[in-house]
């Protein structure tokens, strides 16, 4: 039976909606109104009894999963924890690593929103992460199939090796020695996708109570993995040349961080890169004040040639070098690497086997074959070439519908512009642009401390649509709900 949770919201009070929630639900656990197994009414059940937006109760739920409070069922909604299910499920291995139960694992934020946005009948997606299959490298993968399905002895059926499939760490030996990191492959983990390697570098090097910086704005999911490890997270503004390098010092000195997660190249959501002069100072602080650098550059290919890469300008001292093929083969075949020390990659492989086991070899073999069949420069030139001009055509028409840029893009898939301080919040404004079947991304989800904003990100390949801008040009006048 679905709890009716009977409490009412004061918003004259200082306190955020969302901690009200939390706070209420965990009082009504304590007052025994609640009880373990307990069915919590559905995101837009709970928003519409209380007259507040769907996103104000995702963060409340995705809190309350963290803490153990709830726990989330794929397609069955949140219940009340139990006692076994509450209570912390990352344990230590001898190595050092945080393995982290089934519940928090799965549960983020991303997946959260993904239950309300992940849906076939929106008509326009301009706020996802990905790209249509049809920008992709579908005919690789066709060929790859075709190719590993007719070869002799492929011993597909195997477990495969900790690290990954040694081929395509050799290649990828080869490729990032042309940007200059000094990677031989027992310095190379496979992972699947890049938000697993994240993830690995977490449980690795990080323990429940580090403060980490990230960029403000900064990667969604990033956030969502760091708020389900227990870290105290710390913003560090992004600027057109890179990080706001006063505020960093001043963070550093402050805080004493464990780690510094930072997009070089084409960063997401803002599409800039860090300049020569920003890398270097950011190096300096880190060697100065001992922390980690976390490279997460997964836009390198589509960024511009000379884009400084600080694994590059460090040598995999302090930096550990993420990325993956998500965003240029596809992110159905989930392969992402990290390279770093020869210490930290075997640490970080054992975390690896303990979270999952092994990768899947199958899926690297299939973009080993791609990247060495021989067109994948062609496609990743084309893919340039077709992101450059629907960049171009979705800034000039975002402007001319009252939409401000954030930042100006050197490439990539996204572009982040703000509407004028008299419209309606971002988050508000997307609760809207649902109802006519438009998916936006509230700046807020890009922040580590949720705040009101006016801007979203937009996606460069699913924008060019007539609806999206009608509604736009109706939000900047104050006029999105007529």
């Amino acid at each position: 039976m679905v709890q009716p949770l009977a409490f009412s919201l004061n918003r004259a009070q200082p306190e955020a909606l969302v901690d009200q929630i939390v706070r209420e639900v965990e009082r009504a656990l304590q007052r025994q109104t609640l009880h373990a197994g307990m069915r919590m009414p559905s995101i837009r059940a709970l928003a519409k009894a209380h007259g507040i937006s769907t996103f104000t109760v995702v963060e409340a739920y995705d809190r309350l999963v963290a803490r153990g409070t709830l726990i989330a069922r794929r397609g069955a909604g949140f219940f009340v924890a139990g006692a076994a299910e509450g209570r912390d499920t990352r344990t230590a291995h001898p190595g050092g690593t945080l393995a982290m139960g089934p519940a928090a694992a799965e549960v983020t934020n991303a997946w959260l929103l993904s239950e309300i946005f992940a849906d076939d009948s929106i008509a326009v997606k301009s706020g996802c992460g990905w790209l249509p299959d049809s920008w992709l490298d579908e005919d690789g993968l066709h060929g790859a199939l075709r190719s590993l399905s007719k070869g002799p002895g492929a011993h597909l059926a195997h477990y495969g090796h900790p690290h990954g499939y040694g081929p395509l760490r050799q290649w990828l030996t080869r490729r990032l020695g042309e940007l200059s990191i000094d990677a031989p492959p027992e310095q190379i983990v496979l992972t699947q996708g890049a938000t697993q390697a994240l993830d690995l570098i977490v449980r690795t090097l990080l323990k429940p109570g580090d403060t980490v910086l990230v960029e403000a704005p900064a990667y969604c999911n990033l956030l969502a993995v760091l708020r389900l490890a227990g870290l105290n997270v710390i913003g560090i503004a992004r600027t057109e040349a890179g990080l706001d390098l006063a505020a960093l010092e001043q963070a550093a000195q402050m805080h004493r961080p464990r780690a510094l997660f930072v997009n070089p190249a084409l960063q997401n959501p803002l599409g800039t890169s860090l300049t020569p002069a920003s890398a270097h100072r950011i190096l300096q602080c880190a060697e100065q004040h001992d922390f980690w650098i976390v490279e997460d550059d997964i836009y390198r290919e589509l960024a511009p040639a000379g884009t400084p890469s600080l694994a590059a300008m460090d040598g995999l001292s302090r930096v550990i070098y993420v990325s993956s093929f998500s965003k240029t083969i596809s992110p159905s075949v989930r392969v992402g690497y990290l390279a770093c020390s020869r210490e930290m990659a075997h640490e970080i492989a054992r975390s690896k086997m303990v979270a999952g086991l092994t990768s899947s070899e199958i899926n690297e073999r299939i973009v080993h074959a791609i990247l060495t069949e021989g067109r994948h420069r062609k496609h990743i030139e084309r893919l340039s070439d077709r992101l450059t001009r629907s960049r171009a055509r979705l800034i000039s028409q975002l402007q001319s519908h009252g939409v401000t840029l954030l930042a100006q893009p050197e490439g990539g898939m996204f572009v982040c512009g703000s509407l004028p301080d008299t419209a309606q919040p971002a988050r508000e404004l997307a609760e809207a642009a649902l109802l006519e079947s438009i998916m936006l991304a509230p700046g807020e989800f890009f922040l580590a401390h949720t705040e009101p904003c006016h801007w979203f990100r937009f996606n460069v390949a699913y924008s060019d649509d007539a609806r999206l801008f009608r509604f736009l040009e109706k939000a900047a006048a104050g006029k999105w709900a007529a």
